[in-house]
């Protein structure tokens, strides 16, 4: 395989091996930078799934290093218990409270896996419809999560001790616009899941749809991760014989990602199955795009995904949509302020939008209110300038006429 760096190179190996179940080569420790082989093995989502590959590497490595490893292994053998009993409470209330809802990430992703631990979990994200959110804020503090700021996203973030965490969206949202739109249906439109009556679930092509979808997205951003491609390629893998071709395809092709998944699965084949293609110039691109966050490989990669050219209209919708929060939030500011200015609001909150309209009327006399004051004051001024110079010696006058013809 073609690669750029010794340090990337062996973290594509070690991945390979563990995935294969194969021994990974040894090679002088001396020689491997392995802190740096940790911090991108890290970012990429698959330092826990390293530990395994390097077990049998004891003398090479470092033992702070291997630590590190090994603490991430840890952590995600012990996320997978709690994660797996945090989505089965989940899914427990939200259909007691009777809330439509589709789990967009949870422990089936881990089920790809020849082992659980292996997929760094990082949240149950979970569809809701947008009238529910207040409701599930209520859910999810009485289970004693906690708001947490999410600076990735729209989604809203809950964090509960010992480290799990969950985001809720009302949308599922892309930076392809037709892709956003193709999955715009109400959540209880959606396949409902065998045994429950409110929780709904992707069918396989929609699956598929979605996770091209979203790694496409990733993709474009520059987000994409090693668990990206492997996330992908693992579900392609276990239900390609299932899927409706034809039709996955016509989807994707409408929406200009066909080209883009087929060789997401490619780079999969090589990263993983030590796969060769005889347009390895691209492939190399793709893998220095993602290992590089976004910073190598543009070109090329812009030629297989034109979302990228995209990218930019996706930030500056953002930046409309915030700007139309704003507005909103100066229109009708949240009830706990308005209650604060309004008293009445506590005994009776369906007086909001009342309170809201008397708040603008002040706010727009005060401000007419100040505009005469000003012009008021103005006038006076000039009327006062003027009597001066009335009342002052004829060269004085002349000088304060001529000021006066100035203004």
């Amino acid at each position: 395989m073609n690669v750029l760096q010794q340090d990337r190179r062996y973290l594509l190996l070690l991945v390979s091996a563990v995935m294969n179940q194969k021994k990974v080569p040894a090679m002088s420790g001396s020689l491997m930078p392995w802190r740096t082989i940790y911090r991108l093995a890290d970012i990429n989502q698959v330092a826990n799934l390293c530990w395994l590959g390097i077990l049998g590497l004891s003398s090479e490595i470092d033992k702070e290093i291997k630590g590190l490893f090994y603490e991430s292994y840890q952590r995600e053998l012990k996320n997978v218990s709690g994660y797996q009993s945090a989505e089965e409470v989940l899914i427990w209330q939200l259909e007691r409270k009777q809330i439509h809802f589709l789990i967009l990430e949870g422990k089936d992703l881990r089920e790809l896996y020849p082992q659980k631990e292996m997929r760094k979990m990082d949240c149950i994200s979970i569809l809701v419809p947008k009238g529910d959110l207040v409701r599930i804020d209520t859910i999810m503090r009485s289970m004693d999560y906690e708001p947490q700021e999410n600076r990735e996203d729209e989604g809203i973030l809950y964090y509960k001790i010992p480290g799990i965490y969950v985001k809720f969206y009302d949308k599922i949202k892309f930076v392809n616009l037709k892709l956003e739109r193709y999955f715009d249906s109400p959540v209880r439109m959606y396949s409902k899941k065998k045994g429950y009556r409110y929780l709904r679930c992707f069918d396989k092509e929609e699956a598929y749809l979605y996770m091209a979808g979203r790694a496409a997205n990733d993709y474009a951003l520059g987000r994409a991760t090693v668990r990206t491609v492997l996330d992908f390629w693992l579900y392609e893998k276990a239900h390609k014989e299932e899927l409706n071709w034809p039709y996955v395809d016509k989807v994707l092709k409408r929406h200009k990602i066909l080209e883009f998944s087929e060789r997401l699965l490619k780079l999969g084949d090589i990263w993983f199955q030590n796969g060769i293609s005889s347009e390895m110039d691209i492939y190399t691109a793709m893998e220095a795009y993602i290992l590089s966050k976004g910073e190598q490989g543009r070109q090329l990669s812009g030629k297989i995904l034109p979302l990228l050219q995209d990218v930019a209209d996706f930030y500056k919708r953002d930046r409309r949509r915030e700007w139309m929060n704003r507005e909103k939030e100066a229109l009708f500011p949240p009830r706990d302020y308005m209650a604060g200015m309004f008293p009445v609001l506590k005994k009776f909150p369906w007086l909001y939008g009342l309170c809201c309209l008397l708040r603008l009327w002040r706010i727009w006399f005060s401000k007419v209110k100040q505009f005469f004051a000003e012009k008021r004051d103005q006038l006076k001024a000039k009327l006062t300038r003027k009597k001066d110079a009335e009342e002052a010696p004829p060269d004085s006058q002349e000088e304060h006429e001529n000021n006066i013809r100035m203004e």
